[in-house]
């Protein structure tokens, strides 16, 4: 594992896979989450999404990628579309893709998120994730950081947002924050975006949508606002959980001129959700901000 300064600083061109998924894998956010995202993880289910696009001979020009952790398969899906011979405009969203580094007392930084919470400590460049593996018990680890944390975090909390103490920086892949034709935005899936209404022929909610991170308000909320995302008949969805490996349970839909939704191929029996995008009133274009 590196330091944030220094992967983030890293020239992408040198940033290996293992590298990559080192450093984020090792970043816990406040919902409990990692931003890690293997390389290749959802490679067969872009490849199935083409292979539908090719028989349709539709030709998507606006994408959204929904919940892209570190960007690592946002970056893979828009140059696997891309070499596909349709020249898309991607979107990806997460809900926190900045973080800052924060400048301590005795040479040391720590990796922060906007809400106060620590994603690493630097200690004069040498890097320390805050949280605890079981191992950490018996090795006297979980002790040490809990002497680290109980003296830099208030600090690095009380200088978050002081200009000279610190900077911004993106937690997404260093690869997808300098590649062209992707835009990246913070965004709330449960939270409508005005901006994003009837915009999308393509959309992946991968990872994201399911019972585990929403109450049923909450999931029933986000599904009727990646509806309204999309750009009317014809347009696709594809919402995919994978339980590990290849294994990959998800339905690709698209859009009647009904505005209804039709599964047109399901992965390991289907998504999990798929009634509920079946059932979500056709008119709802969800609550607005």
């Amino acid at each position: 594992m590196q330091t944030a300064s220094r992967f983030l600083s890293t020239d992408p061109a040198r940033v290996s896979a293992r590298s990559e998924a080192a450093f984020f894998g090792a970043l816990k956010t406040a919902n409990n989450t990692f931003k890690s995202t293997a390389t290749g993880r959802l490679a067969t289910i872009d490849q199935a999404i083409i292979r539908r696009l090719d028989a349709a001979g539709a030709q998507p020009r606006r994408v959204l990628d929904l919940g892209i952790s570190s960007g690592v398969t946002t970056l893979e899906l828009a140059q696997a579309l891309w070499r596909s011979g349709r020249p898309v405009a991607v979107t990806g969203t997460d809900r926190s893709m900045t973080g800052y580094l924060v400048d301590l007392p005795w040479g040391c930084r720590a990796l922060v998120e906007p809400g106060g919470h620590i994603l690493q400590y630097d200690l004069r460049g040498v890097p320390l994730r805050p949280w605890n593996r079981r191992l950490d018990f018996v090795t006297g680890m979980a002790l040490v950081r809990r002497l680290i944390d109980r003296q830099l975090a208030p600090r690095a909390r009380a200088r978050l947002g002081v200009r000279r103490a610190c900077s911004p920086v993106p937690l997404v892949s260093p690869r997808l924050a300098r590649a062209g034709g992707v835009e990246l935005v913070e965004d709330d899936i449960a939270v409508a975006n005005r901006r994003f209404a009837a915009r999308f022929e393509l959309i992946r909610a991968a990872n994201i949508l399911n019972r585990h991170y929403f109450s049923e308000a909450g999931l029933a909320a986000a599904v009727c606002n990646v509806r309204s995302y999309l750009a009317g008949a014809g347009s696709w969805l594809a919402v995919v959980r994978t339980h590990g490996g290849g294994d990959h349970r998800g339905t690709l839909f698209r859009m009647n001129d009904a505005g209804g939704l039709d599964p047109v191929e399901r992965w390991g029996g289907g998504s999990e959700i798929e009634a509920e995008f079946l059932s979500a009133p056709v008119s709802d274009r969800g609550a607005t901000r």
